[in-house]
């Protein structure tokens, strides 16, 4: 990877390729803000006396300087493997299909029968976790102060994480309260489908300071504890316990329910408060909490493999999460969810003031919800759950897709039960939309050129054997266009296996990526190629066209047509890439007309403040709580993005909320609030919203705007200039939903879903 500019951000973030979740040890939606605003002012980089903005750009700095460490690690020993295990999940989840019963209903009534609890017969599935307590030398793990946490014990002992993590019943808070431990919040959102189950073991002591291992310059100071920590619990229990998964299928059968010799899940406790949440006496030397992998897969010394014939009788571990002493079911749900396999739904480089997802969904910030923040974590997206259904199944979500030429003027009418509970009716309704035709270059000529695809890790070829034995001078021709990762991507062509030098080539390689010669950046357009391969007159040889990218940053690639191999007027190869059949033998190549068609949905749910989602009703700013009001959410999901860097495409990324109430929310200093301040009243429906009254030291924000709207209409402009950010742009296609009726506790919603002709409206944005 490399730093980013904002024109490589518009390419990086087109979904032709990989999203990379984790890439470094970062995980940014945990970020406690005001708690680094803190730790700024007491390291003195930051003024006692700052004013809001002066917060806000030291903090945007720090988080950005803190992402940058990270950038140039390379990819794991697995990364590919990953990269297809990621890449097979997500295809999954594109082709799923609910299944649950139509529920139509033209019959209206002003007041809905509430819930009717459906129960589970299913299926369970189990997966066992590891977790491990690890503490310093000379940070001990009752060292936490008070002052330095919200969730503070004076003793924090092994049982507690047992409860935190497993129990069925909840665990004790700091005040005595009974807590949300992280296996209840799996049961409710699976539909009692999904259990985790485990072992914690611990404490030990690590070999070094606790700085040592926490020092933003030392990045690798993390996975380093974490191999102590194996060590020492290998002696204490059978680490093939944990070993019931083969997560990235090494022997291709298929099978991803059987021991591969490998640890399935690793959860990793260390002693401080976390660098996230301002990191307690420890500061930015403290450990920020991540899923992450160890580089190399490792062998853990005295430990026994009984389930697995790999590591010579050893067991091993490549993943991990790792949290602080202080987590709550926010921080290990959020992390865990990365261990099955769900992206970040935040704007992972802090591009603006937030993304419209927000306190909707465990895996951005509603990780942090709660009286206590972090243990009432809010449920997962619709579209994380679709994605846990098609790849675990079970009962995580059942519902409705209806295509969008089905939808008339006349209207379709379902019910919606509150997402945090199952019940008889729909889960959530699923409207399709036409594909998305995203276009990066026309072909030199004709209607296809060959493509290199986009992506992280590639080693793609095309490749044709080339009989030069009756040439004297021959040379390779052809139109040629890329937009590649310069200096860290590159594109070759090779004869016999190695790169040779041509009119578009380089030979530095400032990185050390150590592809040789090849072909980075952007060529500005089609351009003409050309390559003498004299040297190789009167031999028979292989020609390739190979393009080889590293992890991170993904460009559009690499794009080739017109080719021929010619000597003087002997024309020896030419493929003009129009006929039916190809003269080259493609791995990861293809013929291509220069454009994408990305999928695009709508994820409809009915969110209330009851069971998971009491944490909605309950998050903690400063002096006051704010309410993320119920009703009916709407999603748009757009597959033409991989991510949700809205302050390089405001309105655009490939998950985000739609907020019926477009007025804006300012501090009362004039300043315009962040996302998680609009997204509050996103919901559609007809409660009146609940008053925002927030002071945090001495500054105050306050919403008036309190009328809910209970149609959405994809003619309206849900996006306002003054914070983009917290906005979608929508194809317009005459869609309405409205909700037409809920039950008196509002556990179920009725909605109807209406289309109207073009010719009867005119477009609005």
């Amino acid at each position: 990877m490399t730093s980013l500019l904002a024109g490589s951000l518009l390419f990086s973030s087109l979904a032709v390729g990989k999203c990379v979740h984790h890439s470094h040890p970062f995980d940014l939606p945990l970020a406690d803000n005001e708690k680094l605003i803190n730790m700024l002012k007491k390291s003195g980089k930051l003024s006692a006396t700052a004013t809001t903005q002066e917060e806000k750009q030291a903090l945007s700095k720090y988080l950005a300087n803190k992402k940058a460490q990270f950038n140039n690690l390379p990819p794991g020993e697995w990364a590919d493997l990953a990269n297809k295990r990621s890449e097979a999940q997500k295809q999954r989840a594109k082709n799923f299909s609910s299944s649950k019963n139509n529920l139509n209903d033209r019959i209206f009534t002003d007041q809905l029968t509430p819930l009717k609890p459906e129960t589970y017969n299913g299926s369970v599935t189990t997966d066992r976790i590891l977790a491990i307590l690890v503490d310093f030398p000379d940070y001990l793990h009752n060292t936490v102060t008070q002052e330095s946490t919200d969730m503070y014990y004076e003793d924090y002992h092994r049982q507690h994480y047992q409860d935190l993590l497993f129990s069925p019943t909840g665990y004790e808070g700091p005040n005595g309260e009974n807590l949300l431990s992280m296996r209840q919040f799996y049961k409710a959102q699976s539909g009692s489908s999904y259990a985790v189950n485990g072992k914690v073991v611990g404490w030990y002591t690590a070999s070094k300071s606790a700085r040592y291992y926490g020092a933003n310059a030392n990045s690798q100071g993390a996975r380093e504890l974490v191999r102590e920590a194996l060590e020492a619990a290998a002696k204490e229990i059978d680490l093939s316990w944990f070993d019931q998964e083969d997560r990235y299928d090494y022997d291709n059968d298929g099978n991803y329910r059987e021991p591969d010799g490998v640890i399935d899940h690793l959860m990793i406790f260390h002693a401080s408060v976390g660098e996230e949440a301002g990191g307690g006496d420890l500061g930015e030397d403290a450990i920020w909490s991540h899923r992450w992998d160890l580089g190399d897969v490792f062998v853990i010394p005295g430990s026994n493999n009984n389930s697995s014939d790999r590591y010579q009788g050893k067991m091993a571990a490549y993943d991990y999460t790792i949290q602080p002493i202080d987590a709550a079911a926010g921080v290990t749900s959020h992390e865990y969810g990365h261990d099955l396999g769900l992206p970040d739904e935040y704007d992972t480089e802090y591009s603006g003031k937030g993304e419209p997802v927000s306190y909707w969904s465990v895996m951005s910030s509603g990780s942090w919800a709660g009286l206590i923040p972090g243990t009432e974590p809010t449920g997962f997206s619709p579209y994380a759950r679709e994605f846990l259904q098609a790849n675990i199944g079970g009962n995580w979500l059942k519902g409705t897709s209806i295509d969008v030429d089905t939808i008339t003027p006349w209207g379709m009418t379902f019910f919606l039960d509150q997402a945090s509970s199952k019940g008889t009716h729909n889960d959530y309704l699923r409207i399709n939309l036409p594909d998305k035709r995203i276009h990066i270059t026309a072909p030199a000529s004709g209607h296809y050129a060959y493509y290199s695809d986009r992506g992280d890790n590639l080693n793609n070829t095309m490749t044709v054997s080339l009989p030069l034995t009756k040439t004297n001078q021959p040379k390779l021709i052809f139109k040629t266009w890329y937009e590649i990762e310069e200096g860290y991507d590159y594109a070759r062509v090779l004869v016999d296996g190695k790169p040779i030098e041509g009119n578009i080539t380089v030979d530095f390689d400032p990185n050390g990526i150590g592809f040789g010669i090849g072909v980075t950046g952007s060529s500005g357009g089609w351009i003409d190629a050309e390559f003498d391969l004299s040297q190789f007159a009167g031999q028979t040889v292989t020609l390739t066209f190979n393009y080889m990218t590293d992890g991170g940053v993904s460009r559009p690639g690499w794009f080739i047509d017109d080719i021929q191999v010619v000597d003087g007027n002997v024309i020896v190869l030419k493929d003009d890439v129009e006929g039916d059949s190809s003269s080259f033998e493609m791995a990861g190549f293809r013929k291509d007309p220069g454009y994408l068609l990305a999928k695009n949905y709508y994820l409809l749910e009915w969110r209330n403040h009851d069971g998971i989602d009491m944490g909605l009703a309950h998050i903690n700013r400063g002096k006051g709580l704010m309410s993320f009001d119920p009703g009916l959410v709407v999603w748009y999901v757009d597959h033409s993005h991989t991510d949700n860097w809205v302050g390089v495409h405001p309105g655009e990324g490939f998950l985000g909320v739609v907020d019926q109430d477009q007025s804006v929310v300012h501090w009362k200093d004039g300043t315009v609030a962040e996302t998680r301040y609009q997204l509050k009243d996103a919901a559609f429906g007809y409660n009146l919203q609940s008053s925002l009254n927030i002071e945090r030291k001495g500054k105050t924000i306050t919403d008036q705007a309190r009328y809910s709207d209970p149609v959405f209409f994809d003619r309206l402009r849900y996006i306002n200039d003054t914070i983009p950010d917290a906005g979608k742009k929508l194809p317009e296609l005459g869609l309405t939903f409205e909700v037409t009726g809920q039950s008196e506790d509002q556990t179920v919603g009725r909605v109807m879903l209406r289309r109207f002709d073009d010719n009867l409206w005119g477009s609005t944005q």
